[in-house]
């Protein structure tokens, strides 16, 4: 009886993915740089200048994601941002994505719940104005193909390799090489996969 209830939920269920689907390749598609075929925006928060923004193909964005293109901010910078992202990600629940310059999810990559990428933050030099006021200092962030970032992760600034596993609640800055494990707050490598393990 259980298992005929759980089919019945599921198939309840599953009309918000169905539907998705069928926004994010009728609707989506006219206003973003690129959506490949079988990608899926479920019900996302807030997306912002979509045109500067590239998905690839069966590519997954659960709810409440943040998009963010950022093109201008106070003082009268100007930005021309891009977000690529490849093909067969998954982006869970929660996660909030701002870009003023450059971030690029490579294929294959799986985000955990409440995930941060940001590749800016505010300057904090002037003491007289509030920080929030202040010019953004910009970067860049690349996550390389087939890499697991964490639940609750914040990401600034930085170029992870391909093959990476960053654990929960990491706060990364800076460049990290392929094949390793990395965690902690500010996160550091702490163990290389062996590249040559499972062949």
């Amino acid at each position: 009886m259980e298992k005929k209830l759980d089919k019945i939920f599921y198939f309840y269920t599953r009309p918000i993915f169905f539907w998705a689907k069928i926004k994010t390749q009728f609707f989506y598609k006219l206003f973003f740089g690129k959506i490949g075929s079988g990608t899926m925006i479920v019900k996302a928060d807030l997306i912002l200048n979509p045109s500067n923004i590239f998905i690839g193909k069966n590519t997954v964005i659960h709810s409440n994601a943040r998009i963010l293109c950022i093109t201008k901010h106070r003082g009268g910078q100007k930005f021309n941002p891009k977000i690529d992202i490849g093909d067969d990600v998954k982006i869970q629940q929660g996660s909030h994505i701002s870009c003023t310059n450059e971030i690029t999810i490579e294929s294959g990559v799986s985000i955990a719940p409440n995930v941060k990428i940001l590749d800016s933050d505010h300057m904090y030099t002037n003491t007289s104005t509030p920080i929030h006021n202040q010019k953004l200092s910009i970067g860049s962030i690349f996550i390389g193909e087939n890499s697991l970032i964490g639940a609750g992760v914040v990401i600034l600034k930085a170029k992870i390799g391909k093959n990476c596993i960053v654990g929960a609640n990491a706060v990364v800055k800076g460049d990290f090489p392929d094949y390793c494990i990395i965690a902690g707050v500010p996160a550091k490598i702490i163990k290389y996969i062996n590249e040559g393990a499972n062949k």
